[in-house]
């Protein structure tokens, strides 16, 4: 699968949205709000543990809290 920045996804075991910032061959550069400490964080991740997120346009996406 390829991703492109600003895609929304997800690892495929569930948990939060994150939004992808740069994709290559070595992996996914993700960034996401953490509400625990209040800041944002970033990671690299395989792209073969991530599902890009499809929304309607009507559906307005809320996170678990």
């Amino acid at each position: 699968m390829e991703f492109r920045p600003g895609d929304l996804v997800q690892l495929k075991s569930g948990g939060r949205s994150m939004t992808v910032v740069k994709a290559d061959k070595t992996g996914v550069d993700v960034i996401w709000y953490a509400e625990s400490d209040d800041a944002l964080r970033t990671a690299t991740i395989p792209a073969v543990c991530l599902d890009v997120i499809e929304l309607d346009d009507d559906e307005e996406f809320e996170e678990e809290e």
